[in-house]
């Protein structure tokens, strides 16, 4: 990831490493849970219900630490956490930062439920090189949907201020990369797991090997911009 550093000016940075031992402790954990899963890959299907929720706050605690970076307000490190990763979509759409991956830098607005694709697409080779990533952001553009709906309390759109509400939001509704570790985390601690009961040991682990490496270069990529700001705010 990248950002124009140069408009950072030099500036003491007192409460980096505010996050640093929850960093380093959610990065050890994951590497044992990955060792055990190479060992038996029937641990695997335990461990897929708790992977989202470790990688989520190891990503999570890398943003709030970019966030400060970005504002040297030590409040960043109190953001919540479905602020943080809208405040991160925010930047990427501002084009404060991004990815050197073109694909990783679409911002989806409401048109994104609008996308179709023909029955099975998702488990067939992908015809371009986003079919794939959108079908998953429609995904998480659903939950994203359905937890702004829970968090309202509107059980259904049948009426008529409730349809209103809805399309209020969808007029300002953006959706990132940033927000899906957020998702998968919801989905993991509250809903929707239930689907691992039907599913091999062997897929599980696949499943969870898919999923770590998705982590670790999100990571990484976080981790370079933080070294970017850093050196920047120390130079």
């Amino acid at each position: 990831m990248h950002t124009n550093i140069g408009k950072f000016p030099a500036a003491a940075t007192p409460h980096l490493e505010s996050k640093k031992n929850l960093i380093e402790l959610t990065k050890r954990s994951l590497r044992d849970e990955a060792r055990i899963v190479q060992v038996d890959k029937d641990y695997s299907y335990a461990s897929t219900s708790w992977l989202p929720v470790k990688v989520y706050y190891l990503l999570f605690n890398e943003m709030l630490t970019i966030d400060y970076l970005f504002t040297l307000d030590p409040q960043s490190f109190k953001l919540g956490h479905g602020k943080c990763s809208e405040s991160f979509t925010r930047k990427l759409a501002a084009g404060e930062m991004h990815f050197s991956e073109p694909e990783l830098n679409a911002v989806y607005d409401k048109m994104i439920f609008s996308h179709h694709e023909a029955p099975g697409a998702n488990l067939r080779p992908a015809l371009t090189a986003d079919q794939h990533t959108t079908l998953a952001m429609k995904k998480i553009a659903l939950y994203k949907l359905e937890e702004w709906k829970r968090l309202r309390k509107i059980s259904s759109f049948v009426t008529e201020e409730s349809r209103k509400m809805r399309d209020a939001y969808l007029q300002r509704f953006q959706l990132s990369i940033f927000e899906f570790p957020y998702q998968m985390r919801l989905r993991a601690n509250y809903r929707d797991f239930a689907f691992i009961d039907s599913v091999s040991s062997t897929d599980t682990a696949n499943y969870f090997n898919d999923y770590l490496a998705f982590a670790r270069y999100f990571y990484r990529a976080l981790r370079g911009l933080k070294d970017q700001l850093v050196r920047a705010r120390t130079r």
